[in-house]
């Protein structure tokens, strides 16, 4: 089978319609930004298409319910923009929305671009019978891309029958490139659509070429299935790989397998691709290792001492293997001569290490100045109490609530839900979480607020829920659903967060955002190389706008990539702490766009809707179940290779932004 392109950094398919030169349709972004509903609503009578397409593409991001009847009335306006963002923005409308209708506009629909579009409204909210309905209509073949991913989406809701799954496994062998990766992502990235189909996608993969992108994911199903039988097939693809995302899938599948594939994963600590030899390394750190497996990573940790994005994982292995003399040894040193990343990735191995000195090390740990390194021990501490309980009660009670109290929202964030154990309660952690809680505010502390609640909410107490019940006026809605959340688990019933207006946002400044005309080049200069990132100032103006101001005041320049998932995404820019936790200290707005989420797109990072800050991410590879969460703003259009290579602790050493059109 021939080797397919990627389905990576896609071109916008939303023609543009000089937003930054029509205050026509400038004042229908505005009321997007102001999440004025009904000024939408109105705007999609107007006598100008711009403006009723304008209006459409807004309402997929202030998702107005009460819109759905006129944007079914627009799926069938003379003007194709019109239909399309209409189709788009009932795609993203929560609920209510009659697949009855979009399947009878699909019916007789002969533009492809809104072919696409009803097709992926239907994944996003078409109940089982529109699914069987999708399937009658005899679609043509161009259009089975469309119908894999909606049929993914449809399972990805639970909505999934024998016939939906008959027809991926059918195009799981299909000769059209697109269509084969979205039916092996629909088998990856869905469980139930796996049982008792195995040895189905062992023979589809088998077909398949060292570097079909489609690979990855039926790895990942079949990884799921932990069959031994498969330990051959999988260590094959890990050695024959050429793409090293399905690399990274074949080491991972091999996780819960048996002991035969530890030499296999060895090995790949040596891959060219670092991001695969770490993977092996968080592997053989889950495993249990026979004395040659130890032996071999020993040699391997002797050899490689300063490579600790490897070397951190295996000291956890090392650890759980009953080899705690090479972690305690290392952890010193690291501590006093290593890069924080490092420290960081290496403590949650003292977890395993049944000494005294462990709990010394990851106690003082905790108090630490870096909230990386601190973050890092409150896990490592949560881990080992979990495995020791309930030795040292008041030792790890102590540890955690000191941490707790300290209000910092990466150690709350890690933190909390340890203190929800029983044997914490009764020493008063109820007290220590809400005295906690009262001190934190938005924006800075978003996230450390609502795992606060979380925790209040699974202890349940009378003082517990009283905390949440005051959340519920919190002004704002991300607080206020959390606690919503939360009191709705605890009484079995569905508690409503108030709908109120959104807190302030900044406002669009149009003439800046003509200088900086629909497609600005975002140039990242990071220590591995050079990218270069094309802009979406039309369909994400807001995001745009904030992220240029901040490339032009310097504000990137330094930050570290602090996230690296291997084959998902690379996140940076949290200029503010460095680690994740941080934010500009005002929230965007939530922008939907018709970028989708796939190799290549620049998207915006969030703790919930309507909180994105300054950090960003670019995904390895196909991540549809992003799209409509998530604001995406941009693609790569040169320095992909330089993506791939990133890793945690990798810097931006210059952020420029350059006006292309």
């Amino acid at each position: 089978m021939a080797s397919p392109s990627a389905l990576s950094q896609p071109s916008p398919d939303r023609p543009r319609d000089q937003l930054l030169s029509r205050p026509a349709l400038q004042s229908v972004v505005d009321a997007q930004v102001d999440r004025d509903g009904d000024a939408l609503i109105t705007a999609l009578d107007a006598d100008e298409p711009n403006v009723r397409a304008r209006a459409a593409f807004a309402l997929a991001s202030v998702q107005d319910t009460s819109a759905i009847p006129a944007l079914l009335d627009l799926l069938q306006d003379g003007v194709p923009i019109v239909r399309t963002d209409a189709a788009f923005a009932l795609t993203h409308m929560p609920d209510n929305v009659p697949g009855e209708r979009l399947l009878e506009v699909l019916r007789y629909e002969r533009d492809p671009a809104m072919q696409r579009r009803l097709i992926a409204a239907l994944g996003h909210t078409g109940d089982a019978a529109s699914q069987q309905a999708l399937l009658d209509l005899g679609l043509p073949d161009v259009r089975d891309p469309g119908v894999a991913l909606a049929l993914a989406r449809y399972a990805m809701r639970d909505i999934t029958d024998a016939r939906a799954t008959d027809w991926l496994v059918e195009h799981l062998t299909t000769d059209a490139d697109d269509a084969r990766q979205y039916a092996a992502y629909a088998f990856g990235r869905v469980d139930s659509l796996a049982v008792g189909r195995a040895d189905t996608l062992r023979h589809a993969l088998d077909t398949y070429s060292a570097d079909d992108p489609a690979a990855m994911y039926l790895l990942r199903a079949l990884g799921r299935q932990n069959d031994p039988d498969d330990g051959e097939r999988l260590t094959n693809w890990l050695r024959d790989g050429a793409d090293w995302r399905t690399r990274v899938e074949a080491t991972r599948a091999l996780a819960g397998l048996d002991t035969t594939t530890h030499s296999a994963l060895v090995r790949a600590l040596n891959d060219d691709h670092p991001l695969v030899a770490r993977t092996a390394a968080e592997t053989l750190a889950e495993a249990d290792w026979t004395s040659d497996a130890r032996t071999a990573v020993g040699v391997w940790i002797s050899a490689n001492p300063d490579r600790w994005r490897v070397v951190a994982p295996l000291l956890r292995g090392l650890a759980r293997n009953n080899r705690p003399g090479r972690v305690l040894n290392t952890l010193p040193k690291w501590r006093d001569e290593a890069s924080p990343f490092a420290y960081a990735a290496a403590l949650p191995a003292l977890a395993y290490v049944d000494r005294p000195e462990a709990d010394s090390l990851l106690a003082a740990a905790t108090r630490h100045e870096d909230s990386r390194i601190a973050a890092a021990a409150v896990q490592g501490i949560s881990t080992r109490w979990e495995r020791i309980r309930p030795e040292k009660a008041n030792f790890y009670f102590d540890a955690l609530s000191s941490a707790v109290r300290s209000g910092d929202p990466a150690l709350l964030y890690h933190g909390a839900s340890a203190l929800t154990d029983s044997l914490f309660v009764t020493r008063g952690a109820t007290d220590t979480l809400a005295a906690t809680y009262r001190t934190l505010s938005t924006p800075d502390d978003l996230e450390g607020m609502t795992a606060t609640l979380e925790a209040l909410s699974n202890i349940g107490s009378p003082s517990a829920l009283s905390v949440l019940r005051n959340a519920l006026d919190h002004p704002h809605p991300t607080v206020r659903q959390a606690a919503a959340t939360g009191l709705s688990q605890a009484a079995d019933t569905t508690i409503t967060a108030d709908p109120r207006p959104l807190p302030d946002t900044p406002t669009l400044d149009w003439d800046y955002l003509k200088t900086l005309r629909p497609s600005p080049q975002l140039v990242l200069s990071t220590n591995r190389g050079e990218v270069r990132i094309e802009l979406d100032t039309e369909q994400a103006p807001q995001t745009v706008q904030a992220i240029c101001r901040f490339v032009q005041e310097d504000r990137y320049d330094g930050v570290p990539f602090h996230r690296v998932v291997p084959n998902f995404v690379v996140q940076g820019g949290d200029f503010a702490r460095r680690d994740g936790f941080g934010g500009p200290g005002v929230f965007l707005r939530t922008e939907i766009t018709r970028l989708g989420h796939r190799r290549g797109t620049l998207g915006m990072a969030s703790a919930g809707k309507n909180t994105e800050g300054s950090q960003f991410f670019v995904p390895h590879s196909l991540q549809p179940h992003l799209d409509g969460g998530y604001t995406s703003f941009g693609r790569v259009v040169e320095g992909m290779d330089v993506i791939d290579r990133l890793r945690v602790g990798d810097r931006i050493t210059e952020a420029t932004v350059r006006s292309t059109d």
